[in-house]
């Protein structure tokens, strides 16, 4: 109970509230369908983590060894990159634009008050992370609680008496875009590094044998699935009955402050608005916390704990300026490189013991990494952040299978897993070296 708790806190990231009710505005009367990919992509996935990660020994690095031995260091580069994205940024945007102007709505379009509010808040994180209390401890271990008692609250009465009947599915395949808009979550990506803290601490309670590790693992991630299914899909059903009243460009935290104004009046939206600023703002702390250890492990102590700290508490202001929305906006293209990476890497430490030699691993990582990336520019183009061009491939790439989903990376993935082996096996017909041992 305790670890399935905790794995339910870290997954469910406090910056994670406003995408469920976007997917369901967007998929209306097809929110069961919804459902089903968010529960994939943003729930299932993200909890294959474990299961990869303890096949692994309960290590990143061993994760990745069959592809490179320097891998393993750029996904943590990548990692930190994506964090000052969609950690603190985004959180602190949160914190902001939903918790503070659920609880005040007065304040909002005030832009020099936002913008001093984030300077405040992130000379919170800095203070805290470099000394850290228990009173931080003790406001995460409360809050979790209080946000899932809440948010099951507010999604109990938002069944009971929803805001209105949800229209037309506005989106081509409610399935897909789901399955795709649950990659904002970014909770695949986090699981890999992270999701080793919680293998520790089973080993650490004394259950060191593989059978019994892998029983409790599974028990507590059945749990924190079941508290996420609830909370992503009621929030996604809340905004799926608030189809009728909301277009699919609407404002993400708007949406969210509407929503639970409508189910628990002035009263509730005040004390949840607290609750999400302070889940936000521990969550902030824990994370440039580990972005920063984590940085100068890698650096081998020539980039200092407090140095990093600094920087990354600088840049994540300089990003939660642009807002929730324009976070958004200029994530996607991180997503759309490193999910078919990540996915790739788990569905491989997943099935680890079927896997033939390392080929495998570095076909089906090398494919989904060059057609992510393409992806990649294709929502940097989209957005117009950037204007490559890139029309030659274009037609290349509507030919793949689920291209026009935005998963045309899985079959690619699946034919350089299937040729890598095989290019192995011919090189080496009578050596064919477990992952771990696999050769550069």
């Amino acid at each position: 109970m305790v670890i399935g708790f905790a794995i339910f806190a870290i997954f469910f990231g406090a910056g994670n509230f406003v995408f469920p009710p976007m997917i369901g505005v967007a998929a209306g009367s097809a929110w069961k369908t919804a459902i089903l990919g968010l529960a994939i992509s943003g729930i299932l996935l993200p909890f294959l983590t474990v299961i990869a990660l303890d096949n692994a020994g309960g290590d990143h690095e061993k994760l990745f060894a069959p592809v490179a031995p320097w891998f393993a260091s750029a996904y943590s580069v990548a990692f930190i990159i994506m964090m000052l994205t969609i950690g603190p940024p985004r959180q602190a945007a949160v914190a902001i634009e939903t918790g503070v102007y659920g609880a005040a709505p007065g304040l909002i379009g005030k832009e020099g008050l936002r913008i001093a509010m984030l300077a405040v808040y992130f000379v919170l994180v800095h203070y805290l992370s470099l000394n850290p209390t228990k009173i931080v401890d003790v406001i995460g271990k409360v809050l979790t609680p209080f946000l899932l008692i809440s948010l099951s609250i507010i999604v109990i009465f938002g069944i009971l008496h929803p805001m209105g009947v949800p229209v037309e599915p506005r989106v081509r395949s409610p399935f897909m875009h789901a399955f795709t808009q649950a990659y904002q979550t970014g909770d695949v990506c986090v699981g890999i590094v992270l999701v080793s803290t919680f293998i520790a601490s089973v080993k650490e309670k004394g259950y060191t044998e593989a059978k019994e590790r892998r029983s409790v693992l599974l028990q507590a991630a059945v749990i924190a699935l079941l508290c996420l299914l609830f909370v992503y899909g009621g929030l996604l059903y809340l905004g799926a009955s608030s189809s009728v009243l909301f277009s699919t460009d609407v404002d993400p935290s708007a949406l969210l402050i509407s929503i639970i104004y409508s189910v628990s009046g002035r009263f509730g939206s005040v004390v949840l608005g607290v609750g999400i600023f302070f889940a936000c703002l521990t969550s902030s702390i824990g994370m440039q916390t580990i972005m920063a250890q984590f940085t100068e492990k890698l650096s081998r102590g020539k980039l200092p704990y407090r140095r990093c700290l600094l920087v990354y508490n600088i840049i994540s202001f300089g990003m939660a300026c642009m807002g929730v929305a324009n976070i958004i906006r200029y994530t996607t293209a991180i997503f759309a490189l490193l999910y078919p990476i990540a996915i790739a890497a788990t569905l491989l430490g997943v099935f680890r013991r079927f896997v033939p030699n390392h080929g495998a691993w570095k076909g089906a990582i090398l494919m989904a990494g060059l057609v992510g990336l393409y992806e990649a520019v294709l929502k940097l183009n989209g957005a117009g952040v950037t204007h490559i061009h890139i029309a030659p491939l274009q037609a290349l790439y509507a030919r793949l299978p689920l291209s026009a989903y935005g998963i045309g990376w899985l079959l690619p993935a699946a034919i350089g897993c299937v040729v890598g082996a095989l290019i192995v096996a011919i090189k080496r017909p009578k050596a064919l070296p477990l992952p771990e041992e696999a050769p550069d």
